[in-house]
């Protein structure tokens, strides 16, 4: 989503997708990516790449994962962790947290 908004932003048009893919990668993912593409001699899409570093990074056990720490997260539990912070912005933290770890949640949930 934050790829194709700042595509669309610098008018980057979608058949040069898979050119600029590589530019918003950092860290292991990007290690991730020049590891498997230098020895790669075909062409691949948009949609491989971003499949590839997908499934590499968010596969099976991140998701249980991700899905262990949205069941565990409550505002008890953000509170016990900040209790210099009132309620209302401990909500607000749970908020947060709940909408982060939605994103790797499969999509059925």
């Amino acid at each position: 989503m934050i790829f194709h908004d700042l595509c669309q932003k610098a008018s980057v048009p979608s058949q040069a997708f898979d050119q600029a893919y590589s530019t918003m990668l950092r860290g292991l993912a990007l290690n991730h990516y020049y590891t498997n593409r230098k020895n790669v001699t075909q062409t691949i899409s948009f949609e491989q790449m971003c499949n590839a570093t997908r499934n590499y990074f968010e596969g099976p056990e991140h998701k249980r994962n991700v899905l262990n720490r949205w069941n565990k997260t409550t505002l008890r539990t953000v509170i016990a962790k900040n209790p210099e912070k009132s309620t209302l912005e401990c909500l607000q933290l749970l908020i947060n947290d709940l909408r982060h770890l939605q994103h790797g949640l499969d999509n059925n949930l």
